[in-house]
C-alpha cells in the first residue's frame, strides 16, 4: 500500500498534512498500547 492509495481510507488532518508536506516530523501514537498497557 502506498500513501496514495491509502488516502481514502486514512483520514488526515490538515495540520498532519501540512507537516507530512513540509517534511516535520509526526508522531503516531496506537491508542490500543494506551488501553492494554
Amino acid at each position: 500500500m502506498t500513501p496514495e492509495t491509502a488516502r481514502p481510507l486514512i483520514d488526515i488532518h490538515a495540520p498532519v498534512a501540512q507537516a507530512l508536506a513540509a517534511g516535520r516530523p509526526v508522531v503516531a501514537l496506537e491508542s490500543t498500547i494506551i488501553t492494554h498497557g
